[in-house]
Order: structure tokens, then sequence, then C-alpha cells
């Protein structure tokens, strides 16, 4: 018997497939990644040894977010991840923000605008939230609005599901509304 999965996602910045395991951890069975972008070739690796092992389904690994087209994924996908890089908002960085060549959320947004799935889900450092004056993350907030997604985000620290240390992160669930809503398949 094959199961078909009920929720299938595209994980931008995919890295090690942390949100892809986190996700098939929480789902189980109704949950596969059904393409992962990263461009960091240990990463991509690594993502290659974890289907080979079958800790991940079989999937392509597309190895630039810039030429990436999700055009022929609309309709195929239900939920978009990126754990987009940090240094350009980090504490620890030069807090150049979206004036940082490393600044990818105009290339989520662009995948999302072309996927149009359900579901956007994204992660990155608490200096998200205070960049620039909050500039890009009031970006992030605009250009999801205007596509027609709800969003809501949350600082959590690792340490309250279990880390040994703090590391805060910021995650951002966003869920497309009216129109923009599509059934699903």
């Amino acid at each position: 018997m094959v199961v078909h999965p009920s929720l299938r996602g595209l994980s931008l910045c995919a890295g090690v497939a942390g949100f892809d395991l986190a996700l098939k951890i929480a789902l189980g069975e109704e949950y596969r990644t059904v393409c992962h972008v990263e461009r960091e070739a240990y990463a991509a690796a690594v993502l290659v040894a974890r289907m080979a092992d079958s800790s991940l389904a079989e999937a392509p690994v597309w190895d630039s977010i810039e030429s990436f087209d999700g055009k022929p994924w609309r309709g195929k996908v239900d939920i978009v991840t990126a754990g987009f890089p940090c240094p350009p908002v980090s504490s620890a960085g030069r807090h150049k923000g979206s004036d940082d060549p490393r600044w990818l959320w105009p290339q989520v947004h662009r995948i999302v605008g072309e996927v149009r799935p359900e579901w956007v889900f994204c992660e990155n450092v608490p200096g998200l939230l205070s960049n620039n004056a909050g500039r890009e993350f009031s970006q992030m907030l605009g250009n999801l609005a205007e596509s027609g997604y709800d969003a809501e985000w949350d600082c959590i620290p690792a340490i309250t599901v279990g880390a040994p240390h703090v590391r805060d992160r910021v995650w951002l669930l966003a869920h497309a509304q009216g129109d923009n809503r599509r059934a699903r398949l």
C-alpha cells in the first residue's frame, strides 16, 4: 500500500533538513518534502545521504535559489519552508540587512508567489525583528500580506523544547487567506 502524504513541502535554504525532519517527526507519513533547494555542497551531500539511508524521502535537490523556478511546483506543494541565511540580520553580523547580498528573503518571496502554497514557514535569528529598526521584518510581513497571507510569529528559545542551550529563534508561520487559499489536492 502506498501512503500519499497530505502535506507536501518545498524546502528552501534546506540546510541539512532540520525543518524537513521536524515536520516528518511531528506529522509522520502525513508529511513529505518533494524538493529541496540548497546551495552549500556539504549540506546538499547530507540531504542525499539522508535520502540514501531513508531518513528523508527521495526528492530533487536544486543548487541555486536564484535560478529555482517555482512555477512547475504550483499545485504540488502545500507548504514552503525556509531557514534563510541569518548573517544579514544577526547581532553578530554587520547589520546590513537587505543591503547584504546574502539577504535571500526576496528569492523566498518570489518562489512563494510562484508556488502559491497554503502555508509558509520561516525560521531566523531574533535580529530579524529589530535589524534596521525592523525594516527587513516589516518587508517580509508586507510582502506576505500583499501576496494574500496572514502571518504569526514568535521568538522561541531552543531550551523550551529540551535543547541544552538557549539559542533563540524567530519562527514565522503564514497561511493563505480568501481567494489565495487553494483546495488541497
